[in-house]
């Protein structure tokens, strides 16, 4: 009887992860990669050029709800190539020691940058226009997994309308 009781507990332990979900290893897409925000204002002038929203994701190293999105969202999109034409993906590290050029071309911290709008919560997705304003609401955290990329969709729809 005991034996089956553990049985019993390990299936429901597996189909709890397989239907919450944990954050998935960062190997899953090797060969993926989001660029780093390094110069905000020259990706300005090719948003503005090219008609694209800038989606930054603002992140922190061994943020493992950061490597979720990452790789059940962003990293099969870039595969799938559905926003190549409409998106410039962007992300920053606001628990490194790092700089960046800001939209008006001035270098600043990563972490001062992301103070600028708030998103000291990570994960947070930023839909931004070439010149930094936010189009769409912001994404911050996961509230529900299983309909991130809906929302997701809706807000990249959302700023694409308001920047025409």
């Amino acid at each position: 009887m005991r034996l089956a009781g553990l049985i019993r507990l390990s299936v429901c332990a597996v189909l709890a992860v397989v239907t919450f979900g944990l954050p998935a290893a960062e190997t899953d897409y090797p060969n993926v990669v989001i660029p780093e925000g390094v110069d905000f204002s020259e990706d300005g002038r090719r948003a503005l050029a090219e008609g694209r929203v800038i989606m930054l994701l603002v992140s922190q190293e061994h943020c493992p709800y950061c490597v979720q999105i990452k790789e059940q969202i962003l990293h099969p999109m870039i595969l799938a190539g559905d926003y190549q034409d409409q998106l410039l993906m962007r992300e920053i590290f606001i628990d490194l020691d790092r700089s960046a050029i800001d939209f008006k071309g001035i270098e600043r911290e990563v972490r001062d940058l992301a103070m600028q709008y708030g998103a000291d919560i990570t994960p947070t997705l930023l839909f931004l226009d070439s010149e930094g304003k936010e189009l769409a609401e912001r994404m911050v955290g996961i509230n529900t997994p299983e309909m991130y990329f809906y929302y997701v969709d809706e807000s990249i729809k959302q700023a694409l309308e308001v920047m025409q």
